[in-house]
């Protein structure tokens, strides 16, 4: 991110996505910041070689730290309603949900359900 931003991207840039889902062919639309991107949000990629869980949340934390620093609202949420707080808590990853509740961040609409 770091490295992306040095080269002028926009760290509040928001991706909007139109995709057909799997073999359901279900018609889909996302909205993921920069920070939802951060905890997971908004893609499906598996690394060939994932980190250890703690590499992954002391990685998840800094990436966090680093959008929410550029101005990213930590209230954002995705059209179903999750925020980057729902997707820490889900991963239990508690330094990052700390962080973000310090920065002011709420559950999202589909976690008051």
């Amino acid at each position: 991110m770091r490295l992306l931003a040095a080269h002028g991207a926009d760290p509040r840039f928001v991706h909007h996505a139109d995709y057909v889902n799997g073999e359901s062919y279900e018609q889909r639309r996302e909205v993921t910041t920069t920070l939802m991107a951060a905890v997971g949000m908004g893609g499906r990629v598996t690394p060939w070689l994932p980190p250890s869980r703690a590499e992954r949340e002391a990685l998840m934390l800094e990436a966090v730290k680093l959008a929410t620093a550029s101005g990213v609202d930590v209230n954002a949420a995705d059209l179903d309603g999750r925020t980057a707080l729902d997707a820490a808590k889900a991963l239990k990853y508690d330094t990052v949900v700390k962080f973000l509740l310090d920065k002011g961040a709420t559950a999202g609409v589909a976690a008051k359900k």
